[in-house]
């Protein structure tokens, strides 16, 4: 015969449970701190910058001609572009009468209502909603690192996922 729990038993539990959660709270928040993370990224940038800049320096050693032409055709592009951002052009109202260009038609109505018409969308399409607010949790996902909480409580699920 097994012998039921006490009150303090489950009490213990409860706050062992309590503080291996706020653990794994403390952990998740300095690994989504966003300093550590921008240090993270500018490790990971500065361990992938150097191959990158050998394998630069390889490809202008093999194609100085090409990569010549290349940074030409980049800095006359900026350059036009420049140039194009400054530039003016006074058609005057000579050109009203043969336009048919209606820029009220662009303008969103004034009485459009972004929140409602996004809560009426997702009423109509629960199944679509879901899908891409998965897909955007995916997506988010892939940015961020695998924290050691998260391998130490769905390591196991995850082997037997990828072992199928």
């Amino acid at each position: 015969m097994t012998q039921q729990p006490t009150i303090e038993d489950l009490a213990r539990a409860a706050d062992d449970a309590g503080a291996a959660l706020a653990d794994d709270v403390t952990e998740l928040t300095s690994s989504l701190a966003p300093r550590r993370i921008v240090d993270e990224a500018i490790d990971a940038v500065k361990a992938r910058g150097v191959g990158l800049a050998r394998d630069a320096s390889d490809v202008v050693k093999t194609h100085p001609i090409a990569t010549g032409a290349a940074v030409a055709a980049v800095g006359l592009a900026l350059y036009a572009g420049n140039r194009i951002s400054k530039a003016e052009l006074d058609l005057g109202d000579d050109l009203q009468a043969w336009s048919d260009y209606d820029d009220a038609a662009l303008a969103p109505p004034d009485d459009s209502n972004v929140a409602e018409d996004a809560r009426a969308l997702v009423k109509e399409n629960p199944v679509v909603a879901i899908l891409a607010g998965i897909a955007a949790g995916a997506a988010l996902a892939l940015l961020f690192p695998t924290s050691t909480a998260e391998k130490r409580s769905l390591g196991a699920l995850a082997r037997r996922i990828t072992n199928r």
